[in-house]
């Protein structure tokens, strides 16, 4: 504890000058007191009738006269200052008024005799807290040290609170800076209020010509939202370089650039020197490639929005321009025109005949007509989604008419899922792909998916049928009118459909496997049942005995009497 006149509640301990020490901060909360008068007995009476710490207070010095009590203020930070009004060198008036100046927190007690009275009235102009009238009681001292202690303990319960406000206020500026940047481009604020708003967040954008650039990760998996999170901090550092440019990002995940220059002329330049430090840092540091939309320069705030519908505008042309691309608006031209017809009706049906027949050359060069149309066209962004999503509409209906169910049917062959664990919609990925190239690639692997679960299908139905025909036969062997016409008749199919699908499930013709069947059953008769070669023949089927031994040596090598007597021997 640092005192004017080292006092430790024992005036000999006097000194005449002023030592002091570092202010050590105060640990228990308790508020730090200063004395100064010139009369030692008030100084050390004051003192010691305390019992400062029951208080909340922690004495932490005396001293003698004002100059003393300038040089402790400025050492000590006291919150609070009892100063008598009449001293030498420095009066208590001055050091008040000198306190008020300099330390306008720190709470100042006049200490004065009746004579003095017309002094202290001059202390209120000064802001002084209270004041005293000596002599004082102990009584009066401490009633005046719970009032001030209750006074200054609302000051520190609004200086927190106010704190906590300006960290919470601290904390949110990113958020609210990208609220405020985000509404600023939609136009959904007057420019009116926009400097005011920029001051608070404590962002420069001093124009007074602005432009804007749009930045957009090039492709559209899922995987790219940590790669996206990277291309916003690659902008954000590049346009830290750029004095009176600001970045943020949209609720799409775009990242945006407003930059400052002093005229028009000079903003065009610097976007785009802005857009290729961009361009060529997303593509050294994380493999990838952005494209860029810029706006046209203008001045005054309101300019922002419409430098920001320009640079959207520019990066919509990446669906045609293909992706890795800066865009100007000046290089746009004329606006492009909304239309709702689709540019080639005959390509698009064209392609939906070529998917049900599995042709693929036929269906490449209908896709092929189908966006080389929309590259051409000055149809909208818009239109040309449409036109893609209707394509992929009249496939579906295409594929359905073949049994393969649409809404069933996941076009990529994934795992059939989307992100949030529902079924996957075909449409939803047509309208996240960012170009035509990457909805034709789409497309392609689409058509084969289709044909891959169409062959499928096919032969599912294929080998079902031939398992019906193989226990159709086997159940109608023994019948001599058995003939190909009857198993095609059972099945409700035709004998050229039939033909080459039973031969290839089970690699014999119909007579070859109805051949084959029956001799096998007259090889266990033959073996079991000690029945003439006439009556085998009648039970597996043959009408001509006769004709049942040939066919019967023909398969085996033996005739029916030699096979039996052959078995007869080796048992």
């Amino acid at each position: 504890m640092l005192f004017c006149s080292v006092f430790w509640y024992n005036a000999k301990a006097m000194s005449a000058t002023v030592q002091t020490q570092a202010v050590v901060p105060n640990m228990n909360g308790a508020y730090r007191f200063l004395i100064i008068d010139d009369e030692p007995i008030v100084r050390e009476g004051i003192s010691e009738i305390i019992d400062w710490q029951s208080h909340g207070f922690e004495l932490v010095g005396a001293c003698r006269d004002g100059r003393e009590g300038i040089r402790a203020v400025e050492e000590l930070r006291p919150d609070v200052v009892l100063t008598d009004i009449c001293m030498p060198f420095v009066d208590g008036l001055q050091l008040a008024a000198w306190v008020a100046e300099q330390y306008p927190a720190v709470k100042t007690i006049l200490l004065t005799g009746y004579d003095d009275f017309e002094y202290a009235q001059e202390a209120v102009k000064l802001r002084v807290t209270d004041f005293l009238l000596k002599p004082i009681t102990a009584d009066e001292l401490r009633e005046m040290l719970e009032k001030i202690r209750r006074e200054l303990d609302i000051e520190r319960s609004q200086e927190r609170r106010l704190e906590l406000l300006q960290q919470q206020v601290h904390e949110s500026l990113p958020l609210l800076r990208e609220r405020f940047l985000n509404r600023l481009a939609r136009a959904e604020l007057h420019p009116s209020e926009v400097q005011r708003r920029l001051d608070f967040l404590e962002l420069a954008l001093p124009g007074p010509a602005f432009l804007v650039l749009i930045c957009d990760l090039d492709g559209s998996e899922d995987s790219e939202q940590l790669l996206g999170l990277a291309v916003q901090n690659i902008v954000g550092q590049v346009a830290a370089g750029f004095p009176g440019a600001v970045a943020f990002s949209t609720p799409g995940e775009q990242s945006v650039v407003v930059l400052s220059a002093g005229d028009e002329a000079a903003a065009l330049p610097r976007g785009l020197e802005c857009a290729e430090l961009i361009a060529e840092r997303v593509s050294r540091e994380l493999a990838r490639t952005v494209s860029i939309g810029v706006g046209e320069s203008g001045l005054g705030f309101a300019a922002v929005p419409a430098s920001y519908a320009q640079a959207s505008t520019a990066l919509e042309q990446r669906l045609v321009r293909g992706p890795a691309q800066i865009i100007t608006a000046e290089q746009l031209g004329a606006p492009l025109r909304p239309s709702i017809q689709s540019p080639d009706t005959d390509a698009r049906s064209a392609y939906v005949r070529a998917l049900k027949t599995a042709d693929r050359s036929a269906a490449a060069a209908a896709l092929d007509a189908v966006v080389g149309a929309l590259r051409r066209n000055d149809a909208d962004t818009e239109t040309r989604y449409l036109t893609m999503q209707r394509l992929l509409a009249d496939a579906l209906s295409g594929l359905e008419a073949l049994g393969l169910d649409a809404l069933g049917f996941d076009p990529l062959g994934l795992d059939g899922t989307a992100p949030d664990g529902g079924q996957a919609n075909p449409f939803v990925a047509i309208a996240r792909m960012k170009t035509l190239d990457e909805m034709q690639e789409w497309f392609r692997r689409f058509q084969e998916r289709a044909w891959t679960v169409l062959n499928q299908r096919q032969r599912s139905h294929s080998h079902a049928k031939a398992e019906a025909a193989e226990e159709y036969i086997r159940a109608n062997a023994h019948r001599p009118d058995l003939s190909l016409a009857a198993v095609c008749g059972a099945l409700s199919v035709s004998k050229s459909y039939f033909s080459p699908l039973f031969k290839e499930h089970t690699g014999k013709t119909f007579v070859e496997y109805l051949t084959d069947l029956r001799v096998e059953r007259a090889k266990e008769l033959l073996l079991r049942d000690p029945l003439k070669s006439y009556e085998v023949a009648e039970r597996v089927g043959f009408r001509d005995a006769h004709y049942f031994s040939l066919t019967f040596k023909k398969t085996t090598g033996v005739s029916p009497t030699e096979f039996r007597e052959l078995a007869r021997q080796k048992s």
